[in-house]
């Protein structure tokens, strides 16, 4: 693979993404929060330039970039407006003598992952994520980082399988985990069981009823997994996608029956 650096992707993203420093808007809100955000945008994208980054690498973290800077346009376009506390304030760093804030700390860290994601159908969600944590005061610097660490593990499928649950609830899962092994019709879907059950590590979903027993309970959504799906905007997954893990989910449940 041919290797490359980005040039001069950083100004490029701000003049295009953030009308508010173009000069192009008339919208002193926007106008505002763009000269907040966009030294931001700019550091980070400008960090990643000096690395020597593969054809598809660049492609994936300026696509990051780029969704990221549209979902803060498109929220500040709908009135919202910036979180107000400290996410925003820059502190000395004495480790990596620069100035860095929990938002571009958070930016950095997603297009780190975006850069090393496989599977690209991820990556908007994890700009999603980013954009949305800063318009989020209820989400505090380290509960953010602790939510992208998990978005980056969690696969695409995943990613579905959790608005699957954000839509219906609860789920008896929790009869899988036991019952799949026995049901010969069923033994091509444990990687669907493995995605679904591997929730409940990441505190997505939880027990419906605690202390119930593993082979027979339900599952439900957790706060946090509420709160993952609204930030990474999980109701955006293409209905082709849910319509066919859907399918599959009914099956299983029904075979176990």
């Amino acid at each position: 693979m041919n290797s490359t650096k980005i040039i001069d992707t950083a100004s490029a993203a701000v003049a295009n993404l953030i009308p508010a420093i173009t000069g192009l808007t008339g919208n002193i809100a926007i106008a505002s929060a763009g000269a907040i955000v966009a030294p931001i945008i700019q550091s980070g994208v400008s960090e990643i330039a000096h690395q020597i980054l593969g054809n598809l690498q660049r492609k994936k973290v300026l696509a990051s970039a780029n969704i990221t800077c549209e979902t803060i346009v498109q929220n500040l376009d709908k009135g919202k407006q910036l979180r107000t506390d400290d996410f925003f304030k820059f502190h000395h760093n004495p480790i990596v003598e620069e100035n860095e804030s929990p938002a571009s700390k958070l930016f950095d860290g997603s297009l780190l992952k975006a850069k090393e994601e496989y599977d690209s159908k991820k990556n908007p969600f994890i700009s999603f994520f980013t954009a949305n944590i800063f318009f989020a005061p209820n989400i505090n610097e380290s509960k953010a980082i602790v939510m992208l660490e998990i978005l980056g593990k969690l696969t695409y499928r995943q990613l579905c399988g959790l608005y699957i649950f954000y839509k219906r609830n609860i789920m008896p899962v929790g009869r899988w985990e036991i019952r799949l092994k026995e049901t010969p019709a069923l033994q091509d879907y444990y990687d669907i069981a493995y995605e679904f059950l591997s929730l409940k590590d990441s505190l997505l979903i939880v027990q419906n009823i605690p202390g119930q027993g593993i082979g027979i309970s339900d599952y439900r959504i957790s706060a946090l997994g509420k709160e993952l799906v609204v930030t990474a905007n999980l109701s955006s997954i293409p209905q082709e996608d849910l319509f066919c893990l859907e399918n599959k989910v009914n099956y299983i449940t029904s075979a176990l029956r």
